[in-house]
């Protein structure tokens, strides 16, 4: 693998600055995490947000790329919150585009699918937070994981994986809180089943 230049940076950063690595993300989760935010008091917002800060990576020319709290980055962005805490896991400022991207991806740091689970090209990725569209299943994902049925290790974010395989079994009306609710109750369901034992950070 090749060797990162490991900076462990804290600093803020603007949210509108902060490039994806991934092709979409789970509305549900967001809002979720909106409503956590919105519940802080104002003395302690900032501690708060602090404690999820955005990792981040520094690519070629000081390009700012997220590569883990995608959902945290866009539920400030729905609030309003123009910048953010950020802590900068590697430097690839002195990398070219290809060098980047392949070291990227040797670090399982980028997931260029889009909103339907489909693989794009890294250019395909949307431009920023405030443009990752919807995929339902993250948030199914996200909350089956947080009823303890899988772990995300920082090594493999099983999150995909999960989201692959719930979006093969459940079909839903995932524009009202009773159809999620439905679609996740057969989430659930399905992280029961034997097929699911071979997933990523599946919890017996």
């Amino acid at each position: 693998m090749t060797r990162a230049h490991q900076v462990d940076e804290k600093t803020s950063a603007r949210i509108d600055e902060l490039k994806p690595t991934q092709g979409a993300l789970g509305m549900e989760h967001v809002r979720e995490k909106m409503r956590l935010t919105s519940e802080q008091p104002d003395d302690r917002r900032a501690a708060f947000m602090d404690e999820h800060a955005l990792r981040l990576v520094r690519g070629p020319g000081g390009t700012l790329h997220v590569i883990d709290h995608h959902h945290w980055a866009r539920a400030w962005h729905e609030l309003g919150i123009a910048v953010v805490p950020v802590s900068i896991a590697c430097d690839f400022n002195d990398r070219d585009h290809d060098a980047f991207l392949a070291a990227m991806r040797e670090h399982g740091w980028i997931h260029p699918f889009d909103a339907q689970g489909n693989e794009t090209s890294v250019e395909a990725l949307p431009p920023s937070i405030g443009a990752m569209p919807d995929d339902p299943y993250l948030s199914l994902a996200a909350f089956v994981r947080m009823a303890g049925m899988f772990e995300d290790s920082p090594e493999f974010n099983a999150k995909f994986a999960w989201a692959e395989y719930f979006r093969e079994r459940i079909q839903g009306d995932f524009a009202s809180t009773a159809g999620f609710a439905k679609a996740l109750a057969q989430a659930v369901a399905a992280s029961r089943e034997d097929e699911a034992r071979e997933l990523p950070g599946f919890k017996a």
